[in-house]
């Protein structure tokens, strides 16, 4: 079964205090996460995830938000060890978000996992995603 995060009222001002003040908007999703609010996890792992400079404390999020089933965190982490050219363990976690129900996964593991092709097909409008 997959997770779905939710906006909650007291995560809404987070999150729009990331877009403004990424810092301090971090500081605080952080905190929430920290106490264990679902939906802060995934998005805080999320966030990290944007940038290579954070992703190995995305990675920390990630991981703990994949194991109550989000298809958005098994998706980035595959997106990490692409990024880092760890072929297998990207198609391990392409196949734990396609199994989550991951649109995107799903669409790469029938085209052979080239992700490329698949990215450029959304891009050049050939796949919808």
């Amino acid at each position: 079964m997959s997770f779905t995060p939710q906006i909650t009222d007291a995560l809404e001002p987070i999150i729009r205090l990331v877009n403004e003040d990424r810092q301090k908007g971090l500081e605080r999703l952080t905190r929430m996460a920290e106490g264990g609010d679902r939906s802060a996890i995934v998005f805080l792992g999320l966030y990290l995830s944007e940038e290579t400079t954070t992703s190995d404390a995305a990675m920390k999020w990630l991981l703990l938000a994949n194991d109550f089933g989000s298809p958005d965190a098994a998706w980035n982490i595959a997106m990490i060890a692409r990024e880092r050219g760890d072929e297998h363990e990207m198609k391990r976690w392409i196949d734990r978000a396609a199994e989550l129900g991951e649109p995107d996964a799903r669409i790469i593991q029938g085209n052979g996992y080239n992700v490329a092709s698949v990215i450029a097909g959304v891009r050049d409008g050939d796949i919808s995603a």
